[in-house]
């Protein structure tokens, strides 16, 4: 695992586009942690690495920060303008955040800092970052006093893609393997100057489910590029997680999240379907984009009602605005409307489609299961895909 073993806090901040308070620096630079056992510090969690671009919901447990992973390739004379945004969840919950630079003997510089001084409910920071390496986002709650819900995103305007992340490309969210048996990846300058090989690791699971990736590929780069051909055991739709590592050593990011698509056209998952509690349920596929955006419907075939839709934002960085785009819809149909049971419930053992719009608002199946919530293990439905249909809406 990525270890955080030296972490002190010197009282500096670098070119801050927009200002933190000094204030907030100062205290930032007294939070300061010294590890030099190797082991994990509980009071700095250590999460999977935030690609730019990229926004997540998390949380930090009283007397504990949230520490993230970035990659940057800034330089003097050739900064990256990063933005760093962090807002606490509903509720009576506050975040604080630093920025810290690279390890460079034993320290990482304070770049930026706010919500330590006083409590927020939302900390943005703007920075232009000349360091090159890994940085740190840390968050918590203020004063550390309370466990803490927040999201937390970086954003960098018009950046050349090598100068964020350790992988150029493919960006978070993108789809790999169009028309090929093979994911394509080239290093970011992060890695320009690296004395070392770099392995990367395909971690496959079906759509939406990471905690049943296993690793099936591993490839070693050569040059700015690593290149690795996916097992035919991989399935279109399938989550493809591409790990890079020092070869043989730690984990330099924990993974890029891809999805595998070998012929560019839409599909749905009906067999990695997401039952939740009463009516909702979640599904994956691929959809068309139309500038940035794709309505997903839920259907019910058997009584030929609409049961729900999401409509679906292009919200990562290796999204296109128009094209084909991985998609993760979830459906949570109202329980009641205007105090009764709402009729468009979904029953066990009907038929139902998932789809999309085309340019004249027709729908179009992607695909149709049987809808089987059993979270009680007493229904008599099986589930799964079944065939659609053949007869338009």
């Amino acid at each position: 695992m990525s270890r955080l073993t030296y972490l002190i806090l010197p009282f500096a901040i670098a070119c801050a586009t927009d200002p933190s308070s000094p204030d907030d620096v100062h205290l930032a630079g007294e939070d300061a942690s010294v590890s030099t056992s190797g082991k994990q510090d509980a009071a700095w969690d250590t999460a999977p690495t935030l690609h730019v671009g990229e926004r997540v919901f998390d949380s930090a447990a009283v007397n504990g920060r949230r520490v993230y992973p970035v990659w940057i390739a800034g330089r003097p004379g050739a900064p990256v303008t990063l933005d760093v945004t962090a807002t606490a969840a509903e509720g009576d919950y506050n975040v604080r955040v630093a920025v810290l630079g690279p390890l460079r003997n034993g320290t990482r510089a304070v770049l930026g800092a706010g919500g330590y001084a006083t409590p927020k409910g939302n900390v943005e920071i703007g920075l232009s970052v000349v360091s090159s390496g890994e940085h740190l986002i840390v968050v918590g709650s203020h004063n550390l006093s309370s466990e803490t819900w927040f999201h937390v995103q970086t954003h960098c305007d018009d950046c050349d893609p090598g100068a964020t992340d350790i992988l150029a490309s493919p960006k978070a969210g993108a789809l790999v393997g169009v028309g090929t048996n093979m994911v394509q990846t080239r290093l970011g300058e992060v890695l320009a100057n690296r004395t070392f090989d770099v392995e990367l690791e395909l971690w496959v699971s079906p759509p939406m489910q990471q905690w049943n990736a296993h690793k099936v590929a591993t490839s070693v780069a050569s040059g700015t590029q690593a290149n690795v051909i996916i097992p035919s055991s991989v399935r279109a739709g399938d989550d493809v997680r591409l790990v890079i590592r020092k070869a043989g050593g730690r984990i330099l990011d924990a993974g890029v999240p891809t999805r595998y698509a070998p012929q560019a056209t839409s599909l749905v998952r009906t067999d990695a379907i997401l039952y939740g509690d009463i009516a909702s349920l979640q599904v994956a596929g691929i959809a068309g984009f139309f500038e940035g955006h794709a309505t997903i419907a839920l259907r019910s075939e058997t009584r030929h009602v609409e049961i729900a839709s999401d409509e679906i934002e292009m919200s990562m960085p290796g999204h296109v605005g128009n094209g084909f785009n991985a998609f993760d819809a979830a459906f949570a149909p109202e329980l009641e409307i205007n105090g009764t049971l709402n009729p468009n419930l979904p029953h066990n053992g009907e038929l139902m489609s998932v789809g999309t719009f085309n340019g004249n608002g027709d729908y179009r199946r992607l695909g149709c299961f049987q809808y089987c919530n059993d979270l009680s293990g007493m229904e008599t439905c099986t589930g799964g895909p079944r065939a659609c249909p053949t007869t338009a809406w």
